[in-house]
């Protein structure tokens, strides 16, 4: 008899390194979000960071802009210059 083997399970959590893979930046640049604010919903489970993809799409969609004046694209701005990390 030949047993299938079961398939696996979507990971529910992703480290730092594969969260930052699907949002296609660097792991560098979301531990920086982590510090300064205005990245992604993360969770300390232990000593280890995680996020779920559900809320890695949650960010991506909060941070749509249509141009640099819109109100979306002018808070998200004005929360990085807050922590000295960027220009207005």
């Amino acid at each position: 008899m030949v047993r299938k083997r079961p398939q696996p399970r979507p990971a529910r959590h992703l480290r730092t390194p594969q969260a930052a893979e699907w949002l296609g930046i660097s792991p560098r640049t979301l531990e920086r979000y982590r510090t300064i604010g205005g990245g992604p919903v993360f969770y300390k489970l232990g000593n280890r960071v995680t996020y779920t993809i559900g809320d890695l799409k949650t960010w991506v969609e909060n941070g749509i802009s249509k141009s640099i004046f819109s109100k979306n694209y002018i808070l998200m701005r004005a929360g990085v210059a807050r922590r000295g990390r960027g220009r207005s």
